[in-house]
């Protein structure tokens, strides 16, 4: 294990502990009232699974804008303890300090904008894979534990932490359908059904020599801002290739635990391209039945959005093309 910190994050680690004692009081509040509420039953939540820059934010930004559909938003995971009771004192601040787009991508993010639940459930506990972007050092040790759930009692304790946070933001969203997108699911197909058997997947697939490059670049930004460690200690690079290649080998080996209406694989290059198209055929696959009428001006509001261009790479193509080879093959990707 890797403990060491580096001293530019002392003064932010400084101000999140100021945080967390002021907000105690109401958090403690928070759990009061909701210890007394009936645990509501999460029933055929939607996952989109896939390897992050897959466009699995794009499928979950326009899966939450559909009439009885609900993903967990900014403010449910940047404090799953005081979201339902103090949201009214919350949503000021964020509407104030929230950047205007992504450090990564910049694509458009309000407070009330879809979120993973992973960084949710690393506020209510300790399992979950967010503690790779601040402790990178520690990165094939979060891999292990808390994506790839290598032992049974953190698979355990991250399926615990998991049906908590849901319960929660169905109990706010009584009757609607949850949705939740977390790169790290793709390799926990097999334990999500422990939990919630009848669970629909939609997995999106891209091209890795695109996926590769702009993960690369995601880390290359954001570690930095995150980070409590000296990130540049990390061979990046070997990291997202090992990542690559581990977690998409388990979730080729954990696909095969599904009916067939329950999951749904999909190419982003053609999703950008006929959106409504291939969602409609993904809804028929899974039989979902939610009308998609209310998209069309939401992806048409959404059809010039700038991507990122990266670069050629000579030696990096050749490495993504040898290291990726088994899922450019088993995708169809020359």
């Amino acid at each position: 294990m890797n403990f060491s910190i580096k001293w530019q994050a002392i003064i932010r680690l400084l101000i999140s502990f100021l945080i967390l004692v002021l907000l105690t009081p109401l958090r403690l509040v928070e759990a009061l009232l909701y210890f007394f509420e009936k645990k509501e039953e999460v029933k055929q939540p939607i996952f989109i699974v896939g390897h992050p820059r897959s466009g699995t934010t794009f499928f979950h930004d326009s899966l939450n804008e559909l009439e009885g559909v609900v993903a967990p938003r900014m403010i449910d995971c940047l404090f799953p303890f005081l979201n339902k009771y103090f949201e009214f004192m919350l949503t000021p601040i964020l509407k104030k300090v929230l950047p205007e787009t992504r450090l990564m991508d910049q694509m458009k993010v309000h407070w009330d904008s879809p979120q993973e639940e992973e960084f949710g459930m690393a506020l209510i506990s300790p399992y979950s894979s967010v503690g790779f972007l601040l402790a990178p050092l520690r990165a094939y040790e979060v891999l292990d534990k808390y994506v790839l759930l290598k032992t049974s009692k953190l698979k355990s304790n991250w399926l615990d932490a998991h049906l908590k946070f849901a319960q929660k933001i169905q109990s706010m969203n009584k009757g609607n359908t949850l949705v939740f997108k977390s790169p790290g699911n793709t390799a926990r197909i097999a334990e999500l059904l422990e939990i919630y058997p009848d669970a629909k997947f939609i997995h999106i697939v891209r091209n890795p020599q695109d996926v590769i490059r702009s993960t690369l670049h995601l880390y290359q930004r954001i570690l930095p801002e995150f980070s409590l460690q000296d990130e540049s200690k990390l061979n990046l690079q070997e990291y997202v290739f090992d990542y690559y290649e581990q977690v998409m080998r388990k979730y080729l080996d954990s696909k095969g635990k599904l009916a067939k209406n329950q999951l749904c694989e999909l190419k982003y290059e053609e999703f950008i391209v006929d959106p409504l198209g291939v969602m409609a055929k993904a809804f028929s696959d899974l039989d979902l039945k939610f009308s998609l009428d209310t998209l069309k001006p939401f992806f048409e509001a959404r059809k010039n959005f700038s991507r990122n261009k990266f670069d050629n790479d000579p030696e990096l193509t050749k490495m993504i093309g040898e290291r990726c080879l088994n899922i450019s093959e088993q995708y169809q990707y020359s």
